[in-house]
């Protein structure tokens, strides 16, 4: 579960700007904007979180050493938690042996008081939070709310581009979905989406995007310059999404739900979204009008899907559901109806002052295994490495060559390795491919797929072999993201292949069903760079020029207008972009490799931004 941000109320704002430093009496400690982003305890109790006023429920716990353990406390900032000594939560005194953080056991005082204090940078309490141990109830139901109040925090909103890639400063920890991260000025790289790069260690920090966890992975504070894209429909916000507090407050008046569309068209139902769509195989949900007068409290809006979250951010509310979700049918709360959230459309709710307000409602979904703690076997991502590794003889000709997949650090390597042909022991052809992996399938078994794709039987040859052709591109996918992040290193090792020359390559691109491209970002280097992470702006209406590039894409595309339903997407990392035609001879390399050989693509993290 998570913490979500809000509006202080007076009182609690005025008790904020009395604290102070010991060490600066002149200097007032601002209250922040809730540094808390992930908390959880096992003893929780389900819905007890009241971020207003700092109090968290929690069964007592049972085990024998009365301690409650910390699942997971993560901070938006530069913060630390301690626990607080005795009762006194105005000026508290802090154990500083016993600081609050993920995996921490927390004995529990006999008093059965228990509080955190939260500290910024300058080790100054700038939050109290109080542990409440209740008696358990017998099968209360409580209503899950993942939903919260505007933020007050600036987000510039986004328009869809055409592919820019842009970096950031990154902290030595990887940042959390609603942490704000401040650029800085740094060198552009070359790249086929202008990309400049942003600094980064490979340090990992857990991301609020996990959908187990219920976060969003894509808030981002900077904002880059942008091509609109051709549909009028989609003017993406910033995907930064800051989850806030919630209460009660009184009825307002009703709410109404629209669709954004580009055709401007509202819908009269506060039950059922609809949206114009150009697909004739998408169905149309007949409209209702039964709720058209209930009245929502944002704080109350939520989707009846396990693992699935709500952030607001202004007057952005995204909504994030596991992959594999119905974007076309989700059963959103209060309301219990049904919504098509495959496009944005317009909600209106009455936040915790009491004011209504039209949003935005946005859902999308993060693609499994991009944390990239292990290889993902869900079926989504395919790769060449399992080939590469399988060594064969075949007309009495040896092919080997060796993995080049491998996970560890919670990070992907692949690389660009050499796949040769003996005779009897002796070195005799020799061939280049690059790592890959990819949305899709791929249906290579051996080495022998690798130096001969399509090999059946007789001598294999010595010609190019694209590997490509054994390669299914895609894995279905309905949400329109407006870009993605990606934190990765690449180490260049050039080859002398000037029609080919060695570089990396990572690009996404969402598809419809009569395959055209509806959307697409790309990033390649062509020489080395440490771990950094980039933004890339996915174009609406563009393929980025992925269809004329000879890279490793597949066939039968052509581009859109970018208003098309997305039906699939499709993912690529390469750590070279042109050898999936695996080429060489006789000779070595013969001026033929399209890879360099050891050249390595480190990804550490990936997320789709809303």
């Amino acid at each position: 579960m998570f913490v979500r941000n809000g509006l202080l109320l007076p009182c609690v704002a005025l008790a904020f700007a009395l604290l102070t430093s010991c060490g600066d009496s002149d200097e007032v400690v601002h209250p922040v904007s809730r540094p808390v982003e992930l908390l959880e305890l096992d003893c929780m109790k389900e819905g007890g979180v009241d971020s207003l006023t700092r109090t968290i429920e929690c069964n007592y716990p049972k085990n024998a050493e009365s301690t409650v353990k910390v699942k997971k406390f993560e901070f938006s900032g530069n913060y630390s938690a301690y626990v607080v000594v005795g009762d006194d939560l105005e000026d508290p005194e802090l154990d500083w042996a016993m600081p609050v953080e993920t995996g921490a056991k927390i004995p529990v005082p006999d008093t059965g008081a228990l509080a955190f204090a939260i500290l910024d940078g300058k080790d100054r309490v700038v939050d109290v939070w109080k542990v409440v141990f209740v008696a358990e109830k017998s099968s209360s139901s409580k209503k899950s709310s993942s939903s919260s109040t505007k933020s007050k925090s600036s987000s510039s909103s986004k328009k869809s581009s055409s592919s820019s890639v842009k970096s950031e400063s990154s902290s030595s920890e990887k940042p959390s979905s609603s942490s704000a991260k401040s650029e800085s000025s740094s060198s552009e790289k070359p790249s086929s989406s202008s990309a400049k790069s942003e600094s980064s260690s490979s340090t990992k920090k857990s991301s609020s995007s996990s959908t187990k966890s219920g976060s969003s992975s894509s808030d981002k504070s900077s904002s880059s310059s942008a091509k609109p894209g051709s549909s009028s429909s989609e003017k993406p916000g910033s995907s930064s999404a800051k989850p806030e507090s919630s209460s009660s407050v009184p009825p307002a008046s009703s709410s109404s739900v629209k669709p954004e569309s580009s055709s401007s068209e509202e819908s009269s139902s506060s039950s059922v979204i609809e949206v114009p769509t150009n697909d004739p195989l998408t169905p149309i949900v007949p409209p209702s009008s039964s709720d058209s007068d209930q009245v929502v409290l944002l704080s109350d809006f939520a989707v009846d899907k396990q693992n699935s979250s709500v952030h607001v951010e202004g007057n952005k509310v995204y909504v994030e559901v596991p992959y594999g979700s119905n974007l076309k049918a989700l059963r959103v709360l209060p309301m219990d109806t049904v919504a098509n959230l495959e496009r944005p459309v317009k909600m209106k709710f009455v936040d915790d002052l009491g004011v209504l307000n039209e949003y935005t409602v946005v859902a999308g979904m993060q693609l499994p295994g991009t944390t990239f703690d292990a290889r993902d076997y869900s079926g989504f991502w395919a790769t060449t490495s399992d080939a590469m590794e399988n060594t064969v003889t075949e007309a009495a000709i040896k092919i080997k060559s060796e993995a080049n997949l491998e996970f560890g650090s919670s990070q992907m390597t692949i690389s660009t390795k050499e796949v040769s042909g003996s005779w009897i022991g002796i070195e005799g052809s020799w061939k280049m491919a690059g790592g890959f992996y990819f949305a899709g399938t791929y249906d290579g078994t051996s080495a022998i797929d690798i130096y001969q794709q399509g090999y059946s039987s007789g001598t294999p040859s010595t010609g190019a072999s694209d590997i490509s052709k054994d390669m299914t591109f895609g894995k279905s996918f309905s949400a329109r993201p407006t870009g993605f992040d990606v934190t990765y290193s690449y180490s260049h090792v050039k080859n002398s292949n000037s029609t080919y020359p060695q570089k990396s390559l990572i690009y996404v691109m969402l598809v419809s069903r009569d395959n055209k491209v509806v959307a697409s970002g790309v990033v390649t280097d062509n020489s080395s760079i440490g771990m950094h992470k980039v933004h890339v702006d996915l174009a609406y209406g563009s393929d980025s020029g992925l269809l004329s590039s000879n890279y490793p894409v597949a066939s039968g595309l052509s581009v859109g207008t970018g208003n098309e339903n997305v039906a699939t997407i499709h993912v690529m990392f390469a750590s070279s972009a042109y050898a999936f035609v695996v080429a060489g001879g006789t000779l070595g390399n013969d001026n033929k490799y399209r890879g360099g050989e050891n050249s390595k693509l480190v990804v550490d993290d990936f997320k789709l931004v809303y």
